[in-house]
Formats: C-alpha cells, structure tokens, sequence
C-alpha cells in the first residue's frame, strides 16, 4: 500500500486526508502529517495506519481538553469527564490528563483554592456547602480538609454569616418576627453555614432564636 495523495480538507484547514492506493484512508490533523513525515508516495501498512489514527485522536482529545480549560478553571474529574462525552479510549484520556498536571493546566489543589476564593469573593458561603460542591467536582476530601483549614474558621463563618445577613434582611419586609428569623435560618443553612453559626447571627440581628 502506498500514498497517493494527501489533501488538505477545505472547512478545516488544520486537518488533511491520506488516500492510500487512491481511497480515503484516514483524516489527520496537520501536526500528524509532520511528525511523521508523511509524503506521496510513502509506502503504509495497516499499523502504521491506526498510529496515525492515534496520533490524532490524542490531538483531538488534547484540543477539547484545552477549549473546556479556557472557559474557567476545570478538577481533574470535569475534565475526565468532558473527555468521556467524546468516547476516547480510556488511555488516550490518561495521556491527555498526565500531559495537563505535566504542563500545570490541571492542579485539583490550586482549582479547589481559587474556587473557594472566588465563592468568599462573590456571595459567601459555608464551609458545609463549599465542601458539598468540591466533592461534586470530584476533589479529594485531603485537598477539601486542606481548603478548609485555609479559609474557613469560626471567626470568617460568622463574618460571612453576617454579610449575608444584613444585606437579606435589608431586602425582607416579612413583618411577623417568627417568620423572619425563619426565613434568615433557611437561608443561612443553604448557603452552608452550621446551625451554630446560625443561632449566633440571628441573636444579634434579631433576638434570641427559638
């Protein structure tokens, strides 16, 4: 078997196909071609075939790995994930994952740092829900322990507790002071805050809770 012809494809300029023996063999992206050093006239086997066809896949995989990477910040889990959805071999997703970690674009203890970061930053929360959400984006519970220590203790769970407070209780006209304390617990226990925290921000916005 030899090429007869490699043609660049005209929606996708990146990629070219092989013809082999003057049929379609396979499509690769650009970066194949040149590694391997493809030329007319080269003589294939079916092996070297499906290298190329790995090869590619690995590029393709490594392509959709960055493209979700550049929309935020991604755990290891997400990005397994995503590279499911595209039914790679489970081996083309562990090259792409070790590459990641290898280039620093992946790093579960520094994604789970900027995400508590970001959450203290924009609208507090708990250190109960913080680690609901991590485990959901698969980190670790020695990295969450880790994040915990960092950012959360008593004092900044009541600091937070109480921001989210006062601005919720400018926003409520709930005029029966039983309903309103009720309506400040439930919202202070969804945003992940212990019913200790809980108990001390509504004694000193609104009285002893009961």
């Amino acid at each position: 078997m030899v090429i007869t012809k490699i043609e660049q494809q005209k929606k996708n300029p990146r990629r070219y196909n092989i013809y082999v023996d003057e049929e379609f063999a396979v499509g690769v992206d650009r970066n194949v071609i040149i590694d391997n050093g493809l030329r007319r006239g080269d003589p294939v086997d079916e092996k070297l075939l499906n290298t190329l066809r790995s090869a590619d896949e690995l590029i393709r995989a490594y392509q959709v790995a960055l493209r979700y990477l550049s929309y935020r910040p991604r755990s290891e889990a997400e990005i397994r994930t995503r590279l499911e959805r595209e039914h790679l071999i489970p081996e083309t997703i562990e090259k792409i994952i070790i590459k990641l970690y290898d280039e620093q674009q992946l790093d579960d203890k520094r994604f789970a740092e900027m995400y508590a970061e970001s959450k203290m930053l924009r609208k507090p929360i708990g250190v109960h829900r913080l680690r609901r959400e991590l485990r959901q984006k698969g980190i670790s519970d020695t990295i969450i322990r880790h994040v915990e220590k960092k950012y959360f203790n008593e004092e900044t769970e009541l600091k937070n507790a109480r921001r989210l407070a006062e601005k919720k209780l400018a926003m409520d006209r709930t005029a029966d002071p039983v309903k309103r304390k009720r309506k400040l617990a439930d919202y202070l226990a969804r945003r992940g805050f212990g019913w200790d925290v809980i108990g001390i921000v509504i004694e000193e916005f609104l009285g002893e809770y009961k």
